[in-house]
């Protein structure tokens, strides 16, 4: 068979449906310094550990069905990220993550689990808010005065490039911190596909215009608290965007 021939055949295999268990998980400690392909690894390998009967993509090169609601920066920790696996048949939420958790390395773990039919919006699609909590010794006050600026100006590296581009609209609010530490803050911010502020290029933009230190912003604690859809203010648990 000539590799056209091949080509066409992969196309015409079965649609496989798609089962979905959508879980939170939290990575913290020494496991937030594993990369997101490693990640990815790390999940398929507990999967099959746990014999879950996960889907894998057709074609030449199969891959686990799953997706993230969005990567996460190497040494970022998470309290409440998304992930979606697809399953070849129905497994209760909380049986999937009874089964996968045992195999998971420490610090990694999924909770808040719940089945869905198949996804009429891609879970990438629907991320649109992050909120960070940030500890380093008296970063508030001067991530709170980056918020009172009209625009905040950094530059980035893009498609081989230094670009200069203003991040203020990506900054939504400072949250309600209930301790009154000077050195914690928490806000929201983009997040998603379309518009998405990194924690590093926040800090660059603390340090440049806010005169922060930069080797106290180089080892802030950053933590990702929750993943939203919808507009600011008015977010949406994604767990109801199906």
């Amino acid at each position: 068979m000539l590799q056209n021939e091949r080509s066409l055949e992969m196309t015409k295999q079965k649609h496989q449906t798609e089962y979905v268990v959508r879980c939170l998980f939290e990575r913290v400690g020494d496991a937030s310094f594993v990369g997101h392909l490693d990640l990815m690894h790390t999940f398929d390998r507990a999967i099959r550990r746990a014999e879950m009967p996960i889907l894998y993509s057709q074609g030449y090169n199969p891959r686990p069905m799953m997706v993230f609601a969005l990567p996460l920066g190497v040494g970022i920790d998470t309290l409440g990220d998304y992930v979606d696996v697809s399953l070849a048949h129905v497994v209760d939420a909380q049986e999937f993550m009874d089964k996968v958790n045992p195999n998971l390395p420490k610090g990694v773990r999924l909770y808040g689990g719940i089945n869905i039919d198949e996804p009429k919006n891609s879970l990438m699609s629907v991320v649109s808010v992050a909120m960070y909590r940030f500890e380093a010794p008296g970063i508030k006050a001067p991530l709170m005065h980056l918020f009172e600026r009209d625009t905040i100006e950094v530059q980035k590296k893009s498609k081989g490039k230094i670009v200069t581009t203003d991040i203020r609209p990506l900054l939504l609010s400072g949250a309600q911190n209930p301790s009154a530490s000077e050195d914690v803050v928490e806000i929201y911010c983009c997040a998603g596909s379309s518009k998405n502020l990194r924690p590093d290029v926040l800090m660059n933009a603390l340090c440049v215009h806010e005169g922060y230190d930069e080797d106290l912003a180089a080892n802030a604690s950053v933590t990702r608290l929750m993943l939203y859809g919808g507009e600011y203010p008015r977010l949406i648990d994604i767990k109801e965007l199906l």
